[in-house]
């Protein structure tokens, strides 16, 4: 374990180019220089991501435009990976700095959860093993954070100490081996995080007490102090299972990090830097720069919580949007603040550089005031977090390696220009839905006609050339049928009324920023069309809606297939609530790996359900 040195973990982010305010020559001796080293969006990839997921784009091919086939891509990612990259920037840091300095490394939220089979079959203890390896001091919770509810984010966190918990310890209250609390790698029971979880925003309903601690506060070597400020997007209530967090509430980022500032600045504290789990989408950088470069026309959420946050917050660490930019925004009174992210899945960290001013100790922006996003290179991977790695790798492998079945060729997402697409839909999301109809077509759950499969709840694509377990081509294992629906979701049936579903279809297209539709997967039969010029909430015509060719009868009862997720309105998806008679089937997972034993050799089915008229 590597908790000895003086590190905090940040999950900021920021671009390969260096992007800063013009600095007097250098911070005078007496300053204080702060390093942050962030990441976000991990999401539990602790072994070595593949295919896509494992490319990062670094110069365009010979034309000079990126899309091309020889476009110059490096291998990232991987947790020891990660680690060796924060070592290495960290002894970098120590190494070139004159005087007191200090680093600092730091999440943005969403490190756990929509994890591959090696994390979240063990309820992601293994992610938090190496979380705590690698130094993590301090990150800001994400909304995946909350996938398996509030209970279960105060167990992982180990949030016990009475003030922002209910007392829940990492091992009690849990069945062993089935709800978590396994054995580490070092044997030990699981005690939860090292480091803290901030949530300033999510308050235990009917108060104004923050569930988890809503700052921290480190101090550096030279006695100066840096405050962390960690919130997520509010619009969390609308994209995780409601019955998960009953008991809290999610107010405004920027208002609950202005309730925070002055109590900081009572406390002495003048560097502030904010966590936030949210963010905003940038244009593509122009070449030759690395694709993970610039900040070209940032626009989304991000950019009105900057105009919202109280300008003595010194820099704003982004996240969500899984996107990579490092931006000098105007902050409320019109100087420049930085604004970062660094990407997903442990691919880059953002390396940011502060001044902090021996006297006031705040943030001197025209000093050392820059950050610069860098690649998760594979050359010197670290060796006690492989080991960690490995371990649970192994744990894993027994289960994970069995083959299930079968493919002829990929299922996938849905991409545009090598990007997930959710505006779109997918071959592999109506299969998913095509499974989980058949698994519940049973008299005990109503015999349910037609299923839904919300595009976020797809974590990976079956691949034909994929061999984690050394199984042959086209073989598919359960691991990789997990590694699609990694949350545990379960299965449900409900009653619809037909106008029920319309309004099913019609919420498909209320903006969800940076999207703006989320397309359905749906089962074998049933079609649709939409029209994007008509008016929100009448998109989708009534007569468009058939299933197996019979008009939908908007006054009918039909019974209808969605995991947990989408029945309990996730995604803003309300309309499912609608729903009556409801009766819980298998977990997701477990319909995939009963339809591929049944019906392998699968081929991809066409993604043509949805048909778009204007």
């Amino acid at each position: 374990m590597r908790r000895t040195r003086l590190t905090l973990a940040a999950t900021m982010t920021a671009s390969a180019i260096v992007v800063g305010l013009p600095a007097a020559a250098s911070a005078a001796p007496a300053d204080v220089t702060v390093q942050l080293v962030a990441m976000n969006d991990f999401h539990g990839r602790i072994s070595n991501t593949a295919g896509g997921d494992s490319q990062l784009l670094t110069a365009p091919g010979a034309d000079g435009v990126y899309g091309s086939a020889d476009d110059v891509v490096q291998e990232v990612g991987g947790a020891a990976n990660v680690a060796a990259t924060v070592e290495r920037l960290q002894s970098s840091f120590r190494q070139s700095t004159e005087g007191p300095a200090a680093s600092f490394f730091v999440g943005a939220g969403d490190l756990i959860s929509a994890s591959p089979f090696e994390s979240s079959v063990f309820e992601d203890e293994p992610t938090i093993e190496v979380l705590n390896a690698m130094g993590l001091d301090a990150s800001s919770v994400g909304n995946h954070e909350f996938d398996r509810g509030t209970h279960e984010l105060r167990r992982i966190s180990a949030a016990t100490d009475g003030t922002y918990s209910d007392d829940v310890s990492a091992c009690d209250g849990v069945t062993r081996g089935v709800d978590g609390c396994y054995q580490d790698s070092t044997g030990a029971d699981f005690a939860g995080t090292d480091f803290p979880y901030l949530a300033a925003n999510v308050l235990v309903k009917g108060t104004d007490e923050p569930m988890l601690p809503p700052f921290r506060v480190f101090r550096t070597p030279a006695g100066q102090q840096v405050g962390l400020i960690g919130v997520v997007t509010d619009t969390t209530a609308g994209i995780v299972s409601p019955d998960g967090i009953a008991d809290v509430d999610f107010i405004d980022e920027a208002t609950a990090v202005n309730r925070w500032v002055p109590v900081l600045q009572q406390m002495g504290v003048q560097a502030i830097a904010v966590l936030v789990h949210e963010g905003g989408t940038a244009d593509p950088a122009p070449a030759p720069s690395p694709a993970f470069d610039g900040c070209q026309n940032l626009r989304g959420p991000v950019v009105d919580i900057n105009q919202d946050v109280d300008p003595a917050v010194d820099l704003i660490v982004s996240a969500h949007t899984h996107q990579a930019y490092n931006c000098l925004l105007p902050d409320g009174e019109g100087t420049p603040r930085l604004v970062t992210q660094a990407g997903y899945y442990g691919r880059l960290v953002t390396d940011i550089q502060l001044s902090l001013d021996r006297r006031t100790g705040d943030v001197d922006r025209a000093a050392t005031y820059r950050a610069a996003n860098v690649p998760v290179t594979r050359e010197n991977p670290d060796a006690g977090v492989q080991a960690i790695v490995d371990y649970w790798t192994a744990r894993s492998a027994e289960a994970g390696n069995e083959v299930v079945g079968s493919v002829t060729a990929d299922i996938s997402r849905a991409y545009t220009d090598g990007a997930e697409d959710r505006q779109q839909e997918s071959s592999l999301g109506d299969l998913v839905a095509q499974a989980q109809l058949e698994a519940m077509q049973q008299p005990q759950y109503g015999n349910p006609v037609i299923a839904f499969m919300n595009p976020g709840g797809l974590r990976a694509d079956i691949l034909y050339a994929r061999s984690d377990g050394g199984e042959a081509p086209g073989e598919v294992t359960f691991k990789e049928v997990f590694d699609v629906q990694p949350f545990g979701n379960t299965v449900n049936a409900v009653t619809l009324t037909g106008a029920d579903i319309k309004q099913v279809l019609e919420q498909q297209f209320i903006p969800r920023p940076p999207r703006s539709r989320l397309i359905l997967g749906t089962s074998e039969g049933f079609s649709y069309s939409y029209d994007l010029s008509r008016p929100a909430g009448d998109q989708v015509p009534a007569d468009s809606i058939t299933l197996n060719g019979v008009p939908i009868d908007p006054a009918a009862s039909y019974r209808v297939v969605a995991n947990s997720f989408l029945v309990a309105g996730g995604d803003q998806f309300s309309a499912f609530t609608a729903g009556s008679d409801p009766v819980t089937g298998p977990v997701d997972a477990d319909t995939a790996v009963a339809y591929f034993q049944q019906h392998s050799p699968v081929s991809p089915p066409p993604a043509d359900h949805a048909t778009q008229i204007g």
